[in-house]
């Protein structure tokens, strides 16, 4: 299903600024989550040895949940046919980021991190 006008103009540019908010938070989890992983390394190495990995696969599992949340590729999908760019691709106030401001932006609450 082609848009018979292409992505609105002011949808283009919102949708850049999203993006960019998106690479921004991925970029601050990954400095955050570089040296928290030698950290939890090092704890799990010097703790109990069968609680050893805890500490390292916990943190792992915590930065794939807030890269699930963070998705913006999977609305992007179906952006460049929908009039509504990304958030044609996600439902307002979804649990995911996209979702999250698009709740935002029409007044829906309860958008929580998954």
């Amino acid at each position: 299903m082609e848009p018979t006008q292409g992505v609105p103009a002011g949808v283009l540019i919102r949708d850049l600024m999203i993006f960019q908010l998106k690479t921004v938070l991925d970029g601050i989890k990954d400095a955050i989550v570089i040296p928290a992983s030698f950290v939890a390394v090092a704890l799990d190495m010097l703790g109990d040895r069968s609680r050893r990995g805890r500490a390292f696969y916990s943190l792992m599992a915590a930065s794939e949940s807030f890269d699930r949340w963070l998705n913006a590729h999977a609305a992007a999908r179906t952006a460049q046919t929908s009039r509504e760019g990304l958030f044609g691709g996600s439902e307002p106030g979804d649990g995911s980021f996209i979702g999250g401001i698009e709740g935002a932006m029409s007044g829906e609450r309860g958008v929580a991190l998954r």
